[in-house]
């Protein structure tokens, strides 16, 4: 088995309710929540498995990361491609959105050392195929993803292996 196919499995830990009803936060995570009803609902939840990208700015590494991750769909295999915007482009042409990163709300992870879970709104004029009535988005469940804590030199860069769900939802 391989190491993909081995974090693959790890994510099905998440219990299946969660992938028709979106994920179950802790209670402080109020601010992140999407609750599903008569106007919002859950379109597709994903597993992702990549990696943050962090550079070296004056001897820190950047509070910003650049996404390098693939999105694996549950139920039907499908895949997505994340990266710089934030964004995703599903494999195939077959649709694409972006995020509006300033707008995005943070929520320190629960195990105190992966990155954030966050809301993040959909970027209307961005919007296409799959994914063309996308309004939020939610990254949770986050494993890993952080930069070092160390200082760094020069024009390095650092490749932090990271794991989360996604989350993206539609308003009716």
């Amino acid at each position: 088995m391989t190491a993909s196919n081995l974090r693959l499995l790890l994510f099905l830990a998440v219990p299946l309710f969660a992938q028709v009803t979106g994920p179950d936060l802790p209670a402080a995570a109020k601010e992140i929540a999407v609750t599903a009803g008569a106007h919002v609902r859950l379109k597709y939840h994903y597993l992702a498995a990549g990696k943050q990208i962090y550079r070296c700015e004056n001897g820190a590494w950047s509070k910003g990361s650049t996404p390098d991750a693939t999105l694996y769909e549950v139920s039907s295999g499908s895949k997505v491609h994340h990266g710089a915007g934030p964004s995703w482009t599903a494999v195939e042409g077959k649709g694409t959105v972006k995020a509006i990163g300033p707008t995005a709300v943070h929520f320190a992870a629960p195990d105190g050392v992966s990155i954030d879970w966050l809301k993040l709104d959909a970027d209307k004029a961005s919007r296409s195929g799959i994914f063309a009535d996308v309004t939020t988005i939610q990254r949770v469940y986050t494993g890993g993803g952080k930069a070092p804590a160390t200082g760094c030199t020069g024009t390095q860069t650092y490749e932090s292996p990271y794991t989360a769900h996604y989350y993206f939802w539609i308003a009716q």
